[in-house]
């Protein structure tokens, strides 16, 4: 994997060159983005203040993040986010927004963790709109135009319906809509086949499957606690210490009920243990402070001598006279080849006029013009006379 040293301590960790109209830009210093190295991005936007963490994980994304000092904004592996719009997340005074894995999201979906202006109770003239971080569990169904804002924790396996506005807990394997959002159905769970093109073949394969996979069950040994997760990322100081918690504790966690979550079950909890792989990777890294080497310019081409050029000049012409003669030599062949074909045209046309047939139709055409001088009885004599002269040569 690559790691991109920039200016002010910035550091980009990834691939680039595979992604598609990616704008970035750093307005703070010692920021992190992380790109997994089967991330994709396309049409994306990402601005980073100070101290500040993004996360992507492998797969397809298209959005857009404005992240403040100090805060996390994670996406993990496979999410699916519709084409036709956009997906944007605002990040605020230090908190995070931490997405699962393979979650479907429509168009028009926006995160905000902050009102972001300031709301006092007027009798104690305490705030009491703070800021707080968002966390979308794994295979969560969003549809289009949703608003999640401050406090929001949506367990896996649960759907949200479109137009709503997040603001509370939703559990796992359930439907929630509305705004303010509210539980519409329990214990159901979904998939991500499309049916838009379904012949009733397609429809009738899936009235029926017999499996659990998208069932899910809370498991106090890998459920990770969102809360336990704010606590870890308040104690940590810079966006590397960050990065290197959520790759180990969040990334590399497999368990599928890490993120679910159901009614009266323990939630205050702490984190699983977990390894320190973050320390393994392997880093090609690329200070783009430094002035890049550059490649070495071609040398030039020898130029050649007056000598060579008028010896080239005089191969040239060489050349050019040999063609004439080649081309030449062509068309006298023709000729002869032309001469040759008529000669043989002229023997022939000799040949007929010593045929018998031949001397025999010329008396005869002869004798019709004389016939009032007595010229069909001279006929008779001249054919006899042809006759004779043909039995010499024994031609009949």
């Amino acid at each position: 994997m690559q790691k991109h040293i920039r200016e002010n301590g910035n550091i980009i960790y990834g691939d680039l060159s595979k992604q598609v109209n990616l704008k970035l830009d750093f307005k703070g210093k010692n920021s992190i983005l992380f790109l997994s190295p089967k991330c994709t991005l396309k049409n994306t936007c990402i601005t980073l203040k100070d101290n500040s963490l993004v996360f992507l994980g492998d797969g397809l994304k298209m959005i857009n993040i404005i992240i403040h000092s100090h805060s996390v904004c994670y996406m993990g592996n496979n999410n699916y986010c519709n084409p036709s719009g956009q997906r944007s997340l605002l990040l605020s005074e230090r908190k995070n927004i931490i997405i699962g894995d393979q979650c479907l999201f429509s168009h028009t979906i926006w995160f905000r963790n902050a009102d972001p202006h300031l709301i006092y109770d007027n009798i104690t003239n305490k705030r009491i709109n703070p800021t707080q971080s968002i966390y979308i569990g794994d295979h969560v169904w969003v549809g289009q135009e949703v608003a999640f804002l401050k406090k929001s924790f949506v367990a896996s396996g649960s759907i949200i319906g479109t137009k709503s506005v997040v603001t509370k807990l939703c559990y796992s394997n359930t439907i929630n809509a509305g705004n303010p959002i509210k539980q519409v159905k329990e214990n159901i769970s979904w998939r991500e086949e499309c049916v838009h093109n379904w012949d009733l073949e397609e429809t009738n394969k899936y009235n029926y499957i017999p499996n659990n996979d998208f069932k899910y069950t809370y498991n106090q040994n890998e459920f990770l606690s969102p809360k336990a997760i704010e606590e870890k990322l308040d104690s940590l100081n810079t966006a590397q210490e960050k990065l290197e918690f959520v790759y180990n504790a969040i990334y590399c966690n497999k368990n599928k009920n890490r993120f679910a979550y159901f009614k009266d079950m323990p939630y205050d909890i702490p984190l699983p243990k977990y390894e320190n792989k973050f320390k393994s990777l392997k880093f090609e890294e690329i200070d783009e402070t430094k002035p890049q080497p550059t490649s070495q310019a071609p040398k030039p081409t020898p130029q050649p001598t007056s000598q060579e050029l008028e010896i080239k000049a005089l191969k040239e012409q060489l050349a050019q006279k040999e063609q004439e003669l080649i081309n030449m030599q062509d068309k006298f062949d023709k000729q002869n080849t032309n001469i040759s074909i008529l000669e043989n045209k002229y023997q022939k046309a000799l040949n007929t006029k010593n045929h018998l047939s031949y001397k025999l139709g010329n008396a005869l055409i002869k004798a019709h013009k004389n016939w009032y001088k007595g010229g069909y009885v001279k006929f008779i004599f001249e054919v006899m006379r042809i006759k004779k002269e043909h039995r010499n040569r024994g031609q009949i």
